[in-house]
């Protein structure tokens, strides 16, 4: 799986001077899904089908797709979703995605790097100190290498210092 070191790097560049950024969702587009499903499912037609005349053709054809929806399922990732933050004022707001925007001013907010949710994966939360639920957003895809997980804490660091609050949990 590619790395995802250059995107960690500009959003570490972007985050220490831009007035806002876009904290991204890294997944695979939903367009992967759809070419795999619909190159199985044609996979399947196909080979229950005895007296089909282009049965054999059908069959390479279905396997193209699931390799095609293999490949952009490691390859191509969804763009403009995740969380964008303001640095000035001071809120976190969903972009393509669903949850309700948050404010961040005030006393008792800290920025917390945790282990994310997926294998090797590590996680951006903000977390208030009334303990109600942390606010994740961001985190790396499964299997990140150490050197992604360095850059990720740098952007953490950056982060909780441009919104002068205390930054927790794991650092490289």
């Amino acid at each position: 799986m590619p790395s995802d070191r250059t995107l960690w790097q500009a959003l570490i560049r972007e985050s220490e001077q831009a007035p806002s950024v876009l904290l991204p969702r890294i997944e695979p587009h939903p367009a992967s899904w759809v070419v795999g499903l619909l190159g199985t499912g044609l996979g399947l037609w196909s080979t229950r089908s005895a007296a089909l005349p282009e049965r054999d053709w059908l069959g390479w054809l279905a396997l193209l797709m699931v390799l095609a929806g293999m490949l952009m399922w490691a390859l191509w990732r969804r763009q403009g979703v995740g969380w964008r933050l303001d640095f000035d004022q001071r809120r976190l707001a969903p972009e393509g995605e669903s949850g309700a925007p948050a404010s961040i001013d005030g006393p008792g907010w800290r920025l917390v790097c945790v282990g994310g949710s997926k294998r090797r994966s590590l996680a951006l939360e903000f977390r208030h100190d009334d303990g109600g639920r942390p606010l994740r957003v961001l985190q790396t895809r499964a299997g990140a290498d150490r050197r992604e997980h360095e850059l990720v804490s740098r952007l953490a660091d950056v982060i909780a210092r441009r919104l002068a609050v205390p930054r927790e949990g794991l650092s490289f």
